[in-house]
């Protein structure tokens, strides 16, 4: 989820904090509807936080701007 948040947020500050609170919002809203009593399986209901995320990153991930340093070794000169 970590990384996901980064690659969401395009490697801004602020940008991850408004998708890490919406990630945690989808977390607390699977666990207030497994109390509504809707007959699905409580898997359905954890699974939804991953979802949302495999959603967040397919729509961000295509726009998202990579540092150029990124996977580069650092070399101490």
């Amino acid at each position: 989820m970590c990384i996901a948040l980064v690659i969401f947020g395009n490697w801004d500050p602020f940008r991850v904090l408004l998708g890490a609170l919406l990630f945690g919002g989808v977390s607390a809203l699977q666990l207030r509807l497994q109390t509504t009593g809707l007959r699905l399986p409580y898997e359905t209901f954890l699974a939804l936080p991953y979802l949302v995320t495999i959603a967040a990153l397919a729509i961000a991930g295509r726009n998202a701007a990579y540092p150029a340093a990124l996977l580069k070794p650092y070399k101490r000169e």
